[in-house]
């Protein structure tokens, strides 16, 4: 992996891009969330190496064995309410202060970009700060706080138990949020791609859509991928706790 930054003349013409820019739009993937420390389910250590992600991030998991799934969502919750954003969220966070807008589409479900001020989120993949009904009351938006986890599973009150408001195994992404992001990968003037292996459909397709209207991507990654060598594409190989603090003072001072 290489850790060095770009050269100063490749930051100087991401600054540039984003300066000449109307409308900016982010797309962040696991990689912005793994440089301050979020673990993935296949990182895990110990007993949870002992289950596939299926049986702890599916309905069917959280019906057969609640209290076992709420036990990992526990955890997993901790975790990242431990965790600080890195200098990379702040960065994009004065980006967006000083363009009055930047919708930012994340795979991530830990809210480290509203823990750094970031607003405008669109969530692909949920989110892990709350919890809705999993029955006939629905009730969505409960936070997930640790009162909520005195007995295991969580219960709605209406007695049913409850489901963390992430996107499961088998279920579909929210619509909302993703029409939200096709409609801004067919708008915008400019798509930054921060910290993603482009493996993920549909986020991977976000910015072949604006390449294809001949609109140009800045993308940031410690690794090659398969965006990186498209016609259209800035690519700066570097991570972006490092690389956007760096924009930002070309852009900002």
């Amino acid at each position: 992996m290489i850790t060095e930054l770009p050269s100063g003349s490749l930051i100087a013409e991401a600054a540039d891009m984003i300066e000449a820019a109307g409308l900016t739009v982010v797309s962040t993937g696991a990689g912005m969330s793994r440089e301050s420390g979020v673990r993935t389910f296949r990182g895990e250590d110990g007993f949870w190496r002992e289950y596939r992600a299926e049986d702890l991030a599916s309905l069917e998991g959280i019906r057969k064995n609640p209290a076992l799934v709420w036990e990992w969502y526990g955890e997993r919750l901790k975790a990242c309410q431990e965790l600080e954003p890195h200098a990379g969220y702040y960065a994009l966070a004065r980006i967006q202060n000083g363009k009055g807008i930047l919708p930012l589409i994340t795979q991530n479900v830990d809210g480290l970009h509203q823990k750094a001020g970031i607003k405008d989120v669109i969530e692909l993949h949920g989110s892990l700060r709350t919890a809705s009904c999993l029955d006939c009351c629905g009730a969505p938006g409960v936070p997930m706080t640790e009162d909520l986890f005195e007995e295991l599973p969580p219960r709605c009150s209406c007695g049913s138990i409850l489901r963390p408001d992430v996107v499961l195994f088998g279920e579909q992404l929210p619509e909302q949020a993703l029409k939200r992001a096709f409609r801004l990968a067919d708008s915008c003037d400019l798509m930054m791609v921060i910290g993603t292996s482009m493996v993920v459909y549909p986020a991977s397709s976000l910015p072949l859509i604006v390449l294809r209207r001949g609109v140009k991507v800045i993308e940031i990654n410690p690794e090659e991928t398969s965006l990186s060598s498209l016609d259209g594409t800035l690519s700066l190989r570097g991570a972006a706790g490092s690389v956007l603090p760096e924009i930002v003072k070309a852009v900002y001072g």
